[in-house]
């Protein structure tokens, strides 16, 4: 298998400072060409919420058709 590229997810948001280190970490990688962030915006807020609330509404069908 090749692989091209890859794709990384943190488990928190970034700040500048953090985002700028880190870039620089993984060009330090050799075959790295390019590292670019990704800005967070208010859907990576409302996507949690959005989840948890369908979650919430198919429990209750379910316990609704009992």
């Amino acid at each position: 298998m090749t692989i091209k590229g890859m794709v990384v997810h943190f488990r928190r948001d970034l700040d500048d400072h953090e985002a700028e280190r880190t870039m620089d970490a993984l060009m330090m990688i050799k075959g790295v060409s390019r590292a670019s962030p990704i800005a967070a915006d208010y859907e990576d807020d409302l996507n949690p919420q959005r989840v948890k609330r369908e979650l919430r509404d198919k429990l209750l069908a379910l316990s609704d058709d009992e």
